[in-house]
């Protein structure tokens, strides 16, 4: 590019000190005008290298089989259809995290990363809007991470991931939060025993329990609770220190065939995206996902 046609540092900062809709079309232009020099033979280079765009090794008629085994077992929640975009920085503006890890969109939003983050949304949305009682929503979402990817089998740009969350007043005694793990888990812990049906085996099942120094109480609560999820799965009590959850991490998993190892495909945690969100710090924001696809790549037998 010419210095003639370079944007100046000034006009850039002008753009940066907009909001979306300003700043919209002229994206719009700029994709529009880039899509037009655009020949066949660049869709055809772009399928080849990007793996944003590349399908999913996961057969669509598995994933629809695993979709209806996490929705039988977390029966007890509301099962949301999300967007495939949410609005920009669902992530980045209630957690620790870089905006660059997610596809930013245009029009002002994002293409989906996280749908934890989303359904904190869609809670204190219902909250303010008068809702009463707990709220309590999953969904299954095709999620689309820009982060590196992890070593091993399985991971993908874009897969599928079942979330679950529990919003509401918190309790005496992290009263809610101990029920919310509970009641999640057990979700889990269900959906690893139907699993079975598909050909999945995820034996000698473990608990990791993380809590920071000052969480401890709510820490060894929650490692207590567990034994009404899975009494034959061993629990692990470990301190961390964590800017990302609110104090509470939990992860579950099993050894899986491949490696021999344990393995956790769970993660369930303490936030407080929901207060933020709804302006009120009596709430109390518990949530969790797990790979889908992570069940037959990593626990199938045979």
């Amino acid at each position: 590019m010419s210095d003639r046609h370079r944007p100046t540092r000034d006009a850039l900062h002008e753009l940066f000190d907009q909001p979306p809709s300003a700043t919209t079309p002229a994206l719009l232009e700029l994709c529009a005008q880039q899509a037009r020099r655009r020949r066949p033979a660049a869709l055809m280079e772009q399928r080849r290298r990007d793996r944003f765009v590349e399908p999913s090794r996961l057969d669509l008629r598995r994933a629809h089989a695993l979709d209806g085994l996490a929705l039988a077992a977390a029966a007890d929640y509301e099962a949301l259809l999300l967007s495939p975009v949410a609005p920009l920085g669902s992530c980045s503006v209630v957690a620790p995290t870089a905006q660059d890890r997610t596809l930013s969109a245009l029009r002002g939003t994002e293409v989906v990363s996280d749908p934890t983050n989303v359904l904190a949304i869609e809670c204190a949305h219902r909250i303010k809007a008068g809702a009463r009682g707990p709220q309590r929503l999953c969904t299954i979402h095709q999620v689309l991470r820009a982060q590196p990817l992890p070593p091993g089998p399985g991971f993908s740009r874009h897969f599928r991931l079942l979330a679950l969350a529990d919003a509401g007043r918190g309790r005496a005694a992290d009263g809610f939060e101990i029920e919310a793990v509970v009641r999640q888990l057990g979700v889990y812990d269900r959906l690893f025993d139907a699993a079975a049906a598909l050909g999945c085996a995820l034996p000698e099942r473990r608990f990791v329990v993380h809590a920071r120094t000052d969480t401890a109480t709510l820490g060894d609560r929650v490692a207590a609770a567990l034994a009404e999820v899975a009494p034959g799965a061993a629990v692990d009590r470990i301190e961390f220190d964590s800017s990302y959850y609110a104090g509470l991490r939990v992860l579950f998993g099993a050894t899986a065939r491949a490696s021999g190892a344990f393995t956790p495909i769970v993660d369930i945690g303490r936030f407080d995206w929901v207060a933020a969100l709804a302006a009120n710090h009596k709430l109390r924001y518990v949530a969790s996902g797990c790979g889908l696809q992570l069940l037959t790549a990593l626990f199938a037998e045979g």
